[in-house]
């Protein structure tokens, strides 16, 4: 009987961490991945391993793995909007659609760059590559 009442907290945290949703916090940074578009992104790529750190100079770094669960190859898109701490959209140059080609069964590690200091949270969109929102 102690063994199992040892066991309720520790399930109970198993079910909370199953539950959790997709993003990553560091400090006074966090990001996290999302699909976005009218493309079957989310039964395709699967997004994996989320982090965030402040690089050598300063700036935030955000990176995710995309995984493609298809047995076909696939062309992805992705883009990145960073955030001040008010919530306020840090505009940049490099907030364009970039592309990736994920071979089936395999990942790849996509990341972005803060453009400046002030920016501390990133959200990334990714859709199946269309070439019409390049």
């Amino acid at each position: 009987m102690k063994a199992l009442l040892k066991l309720i907290p520790l399930l109970a945290l198993t079910g909370l961490v199953a539950c959790s949703s997709n993003g990553v916090e560091n400090g006074d940074l966090s990001g996290a991945t999302r699909p976005v578009g009218s493309g079957d992104v989310e039964d395709i790529i699967e997004f994996g391993d989320e982090r965030i750190s402040f690089s050598r100079s300063d700036v935030a770094v955000y990176q995710v793995d995309l995984i493609n669960r298809d047995d076909e190859n696939v062309s992805v898109q992705y883009r990145a909007r960073w955030y001040d701490a008010d919530g306020i959209e840090v505009r940049t140059i490099t907030g364009a659609w970039s592309k990736v080609y994920i071979y089936a069964g395999s990942h790849k590690s996509v990341k972005s760059v803060a453009p400046n200091m002030e920016a501390v949270r990133c959200e990334m969109e990714v859709s199946l590559y269309d070439p019409m929102t390049r």
